[in-house]
């Protein structure tokens, strides 16, 4: 029993020094918007992260954006792997509209999500709610930027 209780032990112990935190990711964000996104830790807790969104959900538009956010990290609940994340941003976007003027606009961003990196193997996944003030174009506030991030990370 006690010989079982020390593997037991020495095993957990081996997953959670193998589990570690990365410097940088790059991968796929699925929602709105759908786009590619690269994240990197400047610190222990600070990441910046880039969006290069594009977003063809809208009839007769097409848009394409850029995103920056500047990330505070922490781990939540004590679970290896598992961080919340939350941080302000900026965004520029362009978009083409079917028989109408083109529109450009900026943005105020926050972000504010979860993040769980696997141990073991380079990948991470996110979940993200960024909303944003629209400063050029109707100065409006979205509310609607939800996003799930897969991104290999080394």
């Amino acid at each position: 029993m006690k010989k079982g209780f020390l593997l037991l032990c020495l095993s957990l112990f081996a997953v959670s020094m193998y589990a570690q935190n990365y410097e940088k990711s790059l991968g796929l964000r699925g929602g709105r918007p759908l786009g590619l996104t690269y994240k990197q830790f400047v610190t222990t807790n600070n990441a910046v992260e880039g969006i290069i969104d594009l977003d063809i959900f809208t009839k007769n538009m097409f848009k394409l954006g850029v995103s920056g956010f500047y990330l505070w990290e922490w781990n939540l609940a004590n679970v290896q792997g598992l961080d919340w994340f939350v941080g302000p941003g900026a965004s520029a976007m362009l978009a083409l509209v079917k028989d109408a003027d083109s529109v450009f606009d900026i943005s105020i961003n926050g972000s504010i999500g979860l993040e769980y990196k696997f141990a073991g193997i380079p990948l991470a996944l996110a979940v993200d709610y960024s909303p944003r003030l629209s400063l050029l174009h109707d100065a409006t506030f979205g509310w609607d930027y939800c996003a799930l991030s897969i991104r290999y990370t080394w």
